[in-house]
């Protein structure tokens, strides 16, 4: 029998319903402006996506519901319903133009067109004529930097932070760890002859260690995860969309500092004001996540931006607006894999 409708949780649904509404028009007008669209913030978008509609769905039929509201929280499920069989087909094309460096007009209309289709009209008024958005980016040149399979833990960070989740991982549950782990690594699989190559690596790289201490050492993380490792088995490895998802985030930010990497002269305030507009849509999750971790990222995030602002060496604030940018994405590729928003989910339980 399904629980009695609470009158008090229709505004937290409508609160949430807002929240997500707000995030996907924030989504289309920064993709728009940007001209890019980052596959693995729609795949988060989709994960929370989901987790809404079925939380609306399920207190349609609650016991007590007056007819009105079950009626407008139903067109409310249909609509959700329609976005969430279109992004994954999004998610699908965004991956391929992020490959081939095309724009997003096609992508972009693939939201408006399915929508006219099913309303007969389009989304919102005044967007029939949608401005073009810039060219792709040139491939990289092949000397400014390049991926090698084996990693070279120039500072140590790799070892220092791999030894740390083996000493923790009696006690604690190290699959967010380790996450940060391969980020680690993968940074350090890149190389360049610049004279900025080892800041560029060095950074984020630490930054991401930071995050596994943090996790590991500090309130709230440690004791979520040590509870966590009491009902959840071991889990010591990636799977391969995990992994695939850190590589894409890490390639891209090397694209975003091809510049840097080649002698250009920086223009630091456009990359700070991209990494604004990419924290400002930082993927907090659904509400049955735990929010004290993720609220942890986004601090991180946050301070990084601060320095791409403050920082007095305009090559520094593009590596650390670009950084910012990476961090975010990140978030978005954690929310993204099933895994990870099971785990954020336990842990609030």
């Amino acid at each position: 029998m399904s629980e009695p409708f609470q009158m008090n949780e229709l505004v937290d649904r409508l609160l949430l319903i807002a929240t997500l509404n707000s995030t996907l028009i924030h989504f289309l007008l920064s993709s728009q402006i940007e001209g890019s669209i980052d596959p693995d913030r729609v795949d988060s978008l989709t994960q929370g996506l989901k987790r809404t509609r079925k939380w609306m769905e399920d207190a349609t039929t609650s016991e007590g519901i007056p007819s009105s509201t079950a009626n407008i929280m139903g067109l409310i499920v249909k609509r959700l319903s329609q976005i969430e069989s279109l992004l994954p087909k999004l998610s699908v094309i965004a991956k391929k133009a992020e490959v081939h460096g095309g724009p997003t007009q096609e992508i972009l209309s693939l939201l408006e067109d399915s929508t006219r289709s099913a309303e007969g009209s389009t989304p919102f008024a005044g967007t029939s004529n949608v401005v073009p958005l810039v060219e792709g980016a040139a491939p990289a040149p092949e000397d400014v930097f390049r991926k090698v399979q084996v990693e070279d833990d120039e500072w140590g960070l790799i070892g220092k932070t791999q030894r740390l989740i083996t000493q923790y991982s009696k006690r604690c549950h190290v699959l967010l760890p380790t996450f940060w782990l391969e980020v680690v690594r993968d940074i350090h699989k890149y190389k360049s002859n610049s004279p900025y190559a080892s800041e560029i690596i060095e950074i984020p790289a630490k930054i991401a260690s930071e995050i596994v201490k943090t996790l590991l050492t500090e309130a709230p993380g440690a004791r979520l995860l040590q509870d966590l490792s009491k009902k959840r088995p071991a889990e010591i490895y990636l799977d391969p969309s995990e992994a695939e998802r850190i590589e894409r985030a890490v390639s891209k930010y090397f694209s975003g500092l091809e510049g840097v990497l080649g002698g250009a002269t920086p223009k630091p305030e456009d990359k700070v004001s991209e990494a604004q507009m990419v924290f400002d849509g930082f993927d907090w999750g659904g509400p049955e996540l735990e929010k004290r971790i993720i609220k942890r990222f986004n601090q991180r995030c946050e301070e990084t931006l601060h320095d791409a602002e403050t920082a007095t060496d305009p090559a520094r604030q593009v590596i650390y607006a670009e950084a910012t940018k990476l961090l975010c994405k990140l978030q978005h590729a954690l929310l993204a894999e099933p895994r990870f928003r099971e785990i954020l989910a336990q842990i609030k339980a």
